[in-house]
């Protein structure tokens, strides 16, 4: 019942603010601004986006955020130029209506439909297989002008999703896995209960928990993910390797397993570790039907796919075969689990690097090391931003 009138009255607001700004975004004179927004403050993509256009961008950028803490890296920011405004004030909506394009991650203000004049970049979260289908509430469609993402296959498959034409399809990669060629140093690590050479199990989520503006729906139980947990984490401590566990942000689950260093947002925030640093530390990745085993490939390192709920996932994959071709060991739980997997983190990643190799030649995927900047030369390019 609670879930039910929170969801109704986040409708009524979200219904409100897309008329309403979709409206006066027609006729309120714009400046040399732009707006930027992520969920969670620390999205590598909302960050890296906001620090490229800092460092580029000639007009005025805005960080519209949440209520809390300012996060380190976006203090940084700030201190280089990046203004921040309550997202929910009027100065933030002031800040969006007088923009020249807005930027996000997760969508902003129920998502009102573009006009020509205010074009939306949707930089997204990452591009993989999950279907991203929106449901029937309002604001549920991320509507927008432009998608960022790295590779045509699954990037232009979600575009059809936004309403988006191939043609405003920007491949300039994933702007967070810039950090990728940043990792942390051991002293940082270390304040997160990482002594070693590590290992990350990164899930998507099955049962999400309300986080900011977001709908509260339920999904079945997430118990038997764990399975095939303990096979990994004696097979990592006989190589003298850890395990780092790091949840997904909206999972009700918070994946705290024994033997295991799981890591929080709030964890990496303390220790000034951004995630996709810490992936760039890790010798190798097991995850499932995440978008993460994307951006990983460009480390060319070891994968998993960790999918016991296979026959049971209630979301679409796109394609529907990808866990046949995944470039890595999807994991039998009753045939020697983990085996192919921790002999190429045995053999440093070249076991699999042909089948990797394969694979991102496969789906495309952009290989750069300077996603955002990337971006924001598309954006000029474009016409989407003045100059940079």
């Amino acid at each position: 019942m609670r879930s039910s009138l929170r969801n109704a009255g986040l409708d009524l607001v979200l219904a409100t603010l897309r008329v309403t700004l979709r409206t006066l975004s027609r006729v309120v004179p714009q400046t040399r601004s732009v707006v930027v927004t992520a969920s969670p403050e620390t999205e590598g993509n909302g960050v890296e986006t906001a620090r490229a256009l800092v460092r580029r961008y000639a007009g005025r950028v805005v960080w519209l955020r949440d209520r809390g803490p300012v996060p380190p890296e976006v203090a940084e920011l700030a201190a280089q130029g990046l203004v921040l405004v309550p997202k929910a004030s009027l100065r933030g909506l002031w800040a969006y209506l007088r923009a020249e394009a807005v930027l996000f991650t997760h969508g902003l203000y129920g998502s009102p439909r573009p006009v020509a004049r205010k074009p939306v970049v949707n930089v997204w979260h990452g591009d993989g297989p999950k279907d991203i289908t929106p449901g029937p509430g309002v604001g549920a469609l991320i509507a927008s002008t432009w998608l960022v993402g790295s590779t045509p296959l699954f990037s232009r498959s979600q575009a059809a999703v936004f309403g988006v034409p191939p043609e405003r399809v920007l491949l300039t990669g994933n702007p967070r896995t810039d950090r990728l060629w940043d990792p942390p140093d051991a002293e940082r690590l270390a304040r997160l209960g990482i002594t070693g050479d590590f290992v990350v199990w990164m899930p998507t989520f099955r049962r999400p928990r309300a986080v900011g503006a977001v709908r509260v729906h339920g999904h079945g139980p997430v118990a038997e993910e764990r399975d095939g947990l303990p096979e990994l984490l004696a097979g990592l401590r006989a190589r003298g390797l850890q395990l780092v566990v790091k949840p997904h942000p909206m999972d009700a689950d918070r994946r705290r397993w024994p033997g295991a260093v799981t890591v929080e947002e709030a964890d990496l925030v303390a220790a000034g570790v951004p995630l996709y640093g810490l992936l760039g530390a890790s010798v190798g990745l097991v995850t499932d039907y995440s978008s993460v085993w994307v951006d990983y490939l460009l480390l060319d390192r070891p994968l998993a796919f960790l999918v016991p709920d296979r026959d049971r996932y209630d979301r679409a994959l796109n394609p529907p075969d990808v866990l046949d071709w995944v470039p890595g060991e999807v994991v039998d739980l009753d045939r020697r689990p983990f085996e192919e997997f921790l002999a190429d983190v045995d053999a440093a990643g070249d076991l699999g690097a042909a089948r990797r190799w394969e694979v991102a030649g496969r789906i495309g995927l952009t290989p750069t090391a300077t996603a955002a900047d990337d971006l924001v030369t598309a954006l000029v390019k474009a016409g989407v931003l003045a100059s940079a």
